[in-house]
């Protein structure tokens, strides 16, 4: 993109584009490999802003805290967040499968979401956090135009490797069979228990990593950002690209974010009834997303 155009405030919005396609590959791992719908990603998207923001403005105890190690102490939150919240979801004599797992997870959403607004001076309430960092580097600006495009190219790039590695090992394998016949690879001898809490500590700390860059970026982070609004969202860039494909939800988040940033601006009154028309649409034509599609159409 910087090859090809001069505009910076274009330039930066495909970064922008790049951090939330983190975001709906974290949310294709765990829905489209592993048969998980997730209502409530959103949690740890925005938790990763929040904890960043708090972790370098608040004071008291051992805060405020440098930008860089307070990203990582952010997704080590995170990620224990996550951690319990699957084992006591996946583990134990009744784990929750299909349904109540999406309506576990769209209630720590919405909970997260009212903490945020209730939070008082710990989450900056209803106006949030404004950041006092901006992402740099040894001084070198990674907070807007080429260097966030860069900077954010690049994380995507590295998600996406670690994710087709993930996919194409023998955990990916046994993940995608859970997906098809989760009792099937029970009675194989493979504990399932354990593969869902590993796969959603991986997703969740994904999702925060997005998050923590994403808000960062934006100076501010407020109570939408953990809310079921953006948990929703994602879901269709996702179903959009095509779950289950990596690349498909990369694809449907590029294509739907720049049609919505290019028609509300030039249809102010009618861009959300074209952008629902196609979405319709596009589920009507192809029920498995535009690469799901075309995926289907290659192998035959």
């Amino acid at each position: 993109m910087p090859f090809v155009s001069s505009d910076l405030f274009f330039i930066d919005r495909f970064g922008r584009y790049f951090i939330w396609a983190i975001f709906a590959i974290s949310v294709d791992l765990m829905w489209g490999y592993g048969g998980m719908l997730t209502f409530g990603h959103a949690a740890f998207f925005g938790s990763g802003g929040y904890l960043v923001a708090i972790f370098t403005t608040r004071s008291g105890w051992f805060l405020p805290i440098p930008l860089w190690p307070a990203l990582l102490l952010a997704l080590c939150v995170v990620a224990g967040f996550a951690f319990l919240l699957a084992s006591l979801v996946f583990r134990g004599r009744m784990p929750l499968r299909g349904i109540e797992f999406a309506l576990i997870t769209l209630t720590i959403a919405y909970l997260l979401e009212q903490y945020a607004r209730a939070g008082g001076e710990i989450t900056g309430g209803q106006n949030g956090i404004l950041f006092e960092d901006n992402l740099e580097i040894f001084n070198f600006d990674l907070h807007r135009g080429r260097g966030f495009y860069a900077l954010a190219g690049i994380s995507l790039f590295s998600i996406y490797l670690i994710s087709r590695s993930f996919v194409n090992s023998r955990s990916g394998l046994v993940t995608r069979g859970i997906r098809n016949n989760e009792d099937r690879i029970e009675l194989l001898g493979y504990n399932v228990s354990k593969l869902k809490v590993g796969l959603f500590v991986m997703v969740s700390v994904f999702a925060g990593f997005a998050g923590a860059l994403f808000y960062l970026h934006d100076g501010i982070v407020s109570p939408s950002a953990v809310g079921v609004t953006a948990s929703t969202q994602v879901l269709l860039w996702v179903a959009l690209g095509g779950r289950g494909t990596l690349i498909g939800p990369i694809v449907g988040t590029i294509i739907l974010q720049h049609l919505t940033a290019t028609l509300s601006g030039t249809l102010l009154d009618t861009w959300l009834l074209i952008i629902g028309a196609l979405l319709i649409a596009v589920v009507m034509i192809f029920p498995s997303g535009i690469l799901g599609y075309l995926g289907r159409g290659s192998a035959k």
